[in-house]
């Protein structure tokens, strides 16, 4: 029989072939029983409604994690009048959270690969909206320590693993596009948090209850752990990763999902969608009752899980791009918190110093010794992400010391921030729109290696204005490599060990944000010019190794146990 068959819009870029399994006109000219693997099955579910929501949903996710990445930064002013904070205190404060982060980054990836990603999200999204909105009544130090090191360790599981489980809902032709468009969030959030606090924290009430202090900063730090919480309950309605599951030996589970997402991108009946029969990745058909039987799980079988999954990524040939990630990421976060702190700062100097001496020339050398009257919103701005500069400068002591609990701001600086934050986000939607149009490895080394460049030519600035221009590159190309590397390693590694390449690498990064900071400001007093230049050749070096990349395919484990994929949940 013939009949016209018409294409839902979210099928329109499908090739011939793909369409074939999709179309139809009678139930006798569909097939019947259509065995394939999962990577053949999440094509055919199109792409469409179920996408859009599900990428605005972890873009809320990771914005989350951007909002408590930068809550330090604009609290510690008004905290350190309230709670009467030192300067090594307000610094422990970072560490604090920075150290949470750090100490957990490894244990995420591992549970989420043998309990899954939906799991471990919900719980830490719950939590850490509950800690920070429970943080806001800290009334000493040691409590607001306490809660920012408990931020730092659940929040560093949104922040990793959002890429495993927004990657494994995707085909690979729009995986890495949608990653892309999540890393916008990120930089959406230092658009939302300095506006946010610059409306809140300058309010002047104040409320005493049962001896609990509660001011504008509080207030800020209550709000911003709502939207982690409103996440948290989105999420409810999503369902663990197909592919997850399909790893774990849930066939049946995975199919019903990806019947779901059909239905919801077709606007079609779930018996039109193709699939019956899901395979396994060495194209045996999933054995449902080993999955039951892996499910009667004991502490011991859950070790021995977790020691076979880190075996089985420390093992060649994934050792070698686990490594390699893990140098790339590292070297990325090395640039953006060695030089990508200290632009906001150049700011502010660059303001100052013109306005003090009009009609001359200074270099970004000099005004390394430059001290500038103290700021509130320099400060905050300076050490976004919760990482201060540390270091003997004068420079840097002066901007730590006597900061009033109230003051003028620099509404320069807050403007320069904000530009170079907007520049930012056109990156983001710039690099989603080329990320399936590109090779693999075209991006990685293009974004890290330009990043390079400009953060040597940072050594050259002699202008506010050129300081801006450099600051809006820089940061373009460097936060956008670092969401394109983590939406490599999910194409690259096996879904079952996915989520702990990602973590390793964030734990290697972090690693390196630490010691850039401490580089920078010991090397700063030294030779100006050794820390921009180390820092920029880093990145470039880290952006070079993207040649190593494999262009295509996801890299197997072939000295492994082949029932490793279908590790037990």
């Amino acid at each position: 029989m013939s009949g016209t068959c018409l294409f839902p819009k979210s099928l329109v870029t499908m090739d011939t072939e793909e369409k074939w399994h999709i179309c139809y006109t009678e139930k006798s000219e569909r097939p019947k029983d259509e065995s394939v693997e999962f990577d053949r099955a999440i094509i055919l579910c199109g792409y469409g409604k179920y996408h859009y929501e599900l990428v605005l949903l972890c873009g809320l996710i990771f914005m989350s994690a951007g909002f408590q990445n930068g809550l330090n930064a604009y609290i510690l002013p008004s905290a350190a009048c309230d709670l009467q904070l030192s300067s090594e205190e307000k610094g422990l404060l970072n560490v604090a959270f920075l150290a949470g982060g750090t100490s957990s980054a490894m244990l995420w990836g591992i549970i989420a690969d043998v309990f899954g990603r939906k799991n471990i999200l919900l719980g830490t999204l719950i939590a850490d909206g509950t800690i920070t909105i429970i943080s806001s009544l800290s009334q000493s130090f040691q409590t607001l320590f306490v809660f920012r090191f408990l931020n730092g360790f659940v929040i560093g599981a949104p922040g990793c693993l959002v890429f495993s489980y927004l990657g494994e809902f995707h085909a690979e032709k729009q995986r890495a596009k949608s990653i892309c468009y999540v890393g916008f969030f990120f930089t959406l959030a230092w658009l939302v948090l300095p506006g946010l606090a610059w409306a809140i924290i300058p309010m002047t009430f104040e409320l005493r209850i049962n001896g609990l202090q509660f001011n504008s900063w509080r207030l800020f730090v209550a709000l911003v752990g709502i939207p982690t919480v409103i996440s948290g309950i989105l999420l409810i309605r999503f369902p663990e990763s197909p592919k997850f599951l399909v790893s774990q030996g849930k066939s049946k589970e995975a199919l019903k999902i990806l019947r779901g997402i059909f239905v919801a991108n077709t606007s079609h009946s779930i018996h039109d969608y193709p699939v019956k029969t899901l395979l396994a990745n060495d194209t045996a058909i999933v054995n449902e009752e080993a999955s039951i039987e892996k499910s009667k799980f004991g502490i011991t079988q859950l070790l021995q899980s977790i020691w076979k999954q880190i075996c089985y990524l420390f093992t060649p040939p994934l050792l070698k791009y686990a490594v390699l990630f893990s140098i790339m990421l590292f070297a990325n976060m090395f640039g953006y918190y060695g030089l990508g702190l200290w632009l906001p700062e150049l700011f502010n100097r660059f303001e100052t110093y013109y306005k003090l001496h009009p009609n001359t020339t200074v270099t970004v050398c000099e005004l390394a010794t430059f001290s500038v009257p103290a700021n509130p919103l320099a400060e905050a701005i300076t050490q976004t992400q919760n990482v201060i500069l540390v270091g003997n400068s004068t420079a840097s002591n002066d901007i730590l010391k006597g900061i009033p609990c109230s003051g003028t701001i620099d509404e320069q600086v807050f403007v320069n921030t904000l530009t170079v934050n907007a520049v930012s986000l056109l990156g983001n939607v710039a690099s989603g729109y080329l990320a399936d149009r590109l090779g693999r490895r075209t991006m990685p080394v293009g974004t890290m290696v330009f990043a390079g460049v400009f953060g040597c030519s940072i050594y050259f600035l002699r202008s506010a204005s050129q300081n801006l221009i450099v600051a809006c590159l820089f940061s373009t190309f460097i936060a956008t490599g670092n969401t394109v590397l983590n939406s490599v390693i999910v194409d690259i590694f096996p879904t079952h060990v996915s989520a702990m390449a990602i973590c390793l690498a964030t734990l290697s990064g972090r690693i390196g944000a630490i010691a850039s900071n401490l580089l920078f400001g010991l090397l700063l007093d030294i030779n100006c010019g050794v820390p921009i230049f180390l820092v920029g050749g880093v990145v470039i070096f880290g952006g070079l190794l993207g040649f190593l990349i494999p262009k295509k395919g996801v890299i197997t484990n072939k000295y492994c146990d082949n029932n490793m994929a279908v590790a037990s949940a």
